[in-house]
Order: C-alpha cells, then sequence, then structure tokens
C-alpha cells in the first residue's frame, strides 16, 4: 500500500516474494522525516555447484498476437522483448479496459490474439481478475494468464478456479515463460 499519489504499492511486495523464494527475510528500519533503511538477508552456500551447470531449456517458438497488460512500462517492455524473441507479436495496455477493447475488437475484425498475460492488479484500473470473468462470457478457450508478484493470492494458487489457464510469479526469467507457453500454446498450434 502507498500514500503517493503515483505509487503503486507493489514494491515490497515483490521484494519479500524474490527474497522469500530465496529462503530469505527482509527487515526494515524507519524513522519518520529521515528514512527508511532495508536489509535483505538470503542464504549462502559455502558449496560450489556439482559438476556442470545444466544449459537452459530449449525456448518456446510460436507465432500470432500476445496482448501483454500491465499498469508498468518496464513490465510491458521486458514481456514485449522476451515474447518477440519466441517469435510473437506483441501489444502492451495499461490496464484491463483497454485489453478488453482491443481484443473485442480484433476479434470482431477477424485478427484474433492467441494469448493474454494480465497483470493480477491495477491501481485505479480494472485488473487481470475482472478482465479474466468478461473474456470468458464469451471466449472460454483462449489462454489468458496471469502475472503478479503477489506469490500467495488465491489467484496465483489457483489461477483455473478464477478463470485463467495458468499463473506465473513475478519477477520471472525467459525460461519460465517459455515453459509455461510451452505448456499451454503448442497444444494449439
Amino acid at each position: 500500500f502507498t500514500t503517493k499519489a503515483t505509487g503503486h504499492g507493489l514494491g515490497l511486495a515483490t521484494c519479500y516474494s524474490i527474497i522469500s523464494r530465496h529462503g530469505g527475510y527482509i527487515d526494515v528500519e524507519s524513522e519518520p522525516g529521515n528514512g527508511s533503511a532495508f536489509y535483505v538477508y538470503v542464504p549462502a552456500s559455502g558449496q560450489a555447484p556439482e559438476g556442470p551447470i545444466a544449459a537452459p531449456a530449449a525456448y518456446h517458438r510460436g507465432h500470432g498476437v500476445i496482448i501483454v497488460m500491465d499498469d508498468e512500462e518496464v513490465i510491458q517492455n521486458s514481456l514485449e522483448e522476451m515474447l518477440k524473441t519466441m517469435g510473437y507479436a506483441v501489444i502492451c495496455k495499461h490496464d484491463g479496459r483497454e485489453a478488453l477493447d482491443h481484443f473485442f475488437n480484433e476479434g470482431k475484425a477477424n485478427r484474433p490474439c492467441v494469448a493474454m498475460i494480465f497483470d493480477l492488479t491495477v491501481p485505479g484500473g480494472m485488473g487481470g481478475k475482472e478482465a479474466v470473468e468478461k473474456i470468458r462470457k464469451s471466449d472460454k478457450e483462449i489462454p489468458v494468464f496471469v502475472a503478479s508478484g503477489y506469490a500467495a493470492d488465491p489467484v496465483m494458487k489457483n489461477p483455473r478456479d478464477y478463470g485463467f489457464t495458468d499463473s506465473i510469479c513475478k519477477p520471472f526469467i525467459i525460461t519460465e515463460l517459455a515453459e509455461m507457453l510451452e505448456k499451454h500454446l503448442t497444444k494449439r498450434a
């Protein structure tokens, strides 16, 4: 949560998610008017990796348009670059309303997209949870993925219960994205 007009309040939630997934914790010291100090603790290993480090899995290859909806431009740009390396064209939208308008307009023009990746929450706008409900009223089959830093959110843990095809926790790397797309989009090709 943030009281800043232009803030999103997701920074600490994302940090917490990353640090927790690495078995660590975060501590804070804050003094009004003097700022805050954040301390991040992650476990270290005293051992070198055994054997050669495995090469990343082969990347997914696909084609068609994927709609990316996220209110943060840096996330849009990162996802767009990842998806382009896999062969997709990408349309980025800032909230669920924009994504829905594009999805339905392109469908009417017989230019359907092959999938969508939606941010779970959009401060002051329509998030993925509300948007997918509207999509599922007219299209039960199109793959719609949810991406969020809120790893413990029920939607992230059980995406199908909320109309999503699958979920991916931010931050993620290209191989995690490729694995999810390979699992759900190659069947449709």
